[in-house]
């Protein structure tokens, strides 16, 4: 199944997860972008502002990515203040009519294990259909590399 796997990262934690999880299953990897720069103390309190207020006005894919071409494609996305980054959202809303109907969202965070489903569900109404999957993985203190495979693993 041609796979493409998408990401942002403020920390390029989410991109080594989202690169295990593609070396895992041989797919394609993607970033996308607001275009801003986010590191540092300032960019980690706009980006948690962009979050909780949800104001991301543009989003793009790098590279010449034909979206439609993909079979199945799996978001990667950091949670910034309890909720799937703002980046992210934005994609969806952007590219839904080009993302195939199997859809996979990969949340990391730094906080204790949550349920984000309500977050999932309010991705899938923003895509306008329900995704296939998802799994959030804790990045703080905890093998996420070994739970990044575990999760690819179950895609094969």
């Amino acid at each position: 199944m041609k796979t493409l796997c998408l990401y942002y990262t403020r920390t390029n934690t989410t991109k080594e997860v989202i690169e295990t999880i593609a070396q895992t299953i041989g797919a394609d990897v993607a970033q996308y972008t607001d275009g801003k720069d986010r590191k540092g103390i300032l960019g980690y309190v706009g980006a948690c502002f962009a979050t909780v207020n949800n104001v991301i006005s543009k989003v793009s894919v790098k590279g010449e990515i034909d979206l439609r071409s993909y079979e199945r494609i799996i978001i990667g996305m950091p949670v910034w203040a309890e909720g799937p980054c703002a980046i992210g959202r934005a994609l969806i809303k952007k590219y839904f009519n080009e993302i195939p109907a199997e859809v996979y969202y990969v949340v990391t965070h730094m906080g204790e294990k949550n349920d984000y489903m309500m977050k999932i569900k309010a991705m899938d109404e923003l895509l306008g259909k329900p995704s296939a999957g998802y799994v959030s993985i804790r990045t703080k203190d905890n093998d996420y590399i070994r739970e990044s495979r575990t999760f690819a693993e179950t895609l094969i």
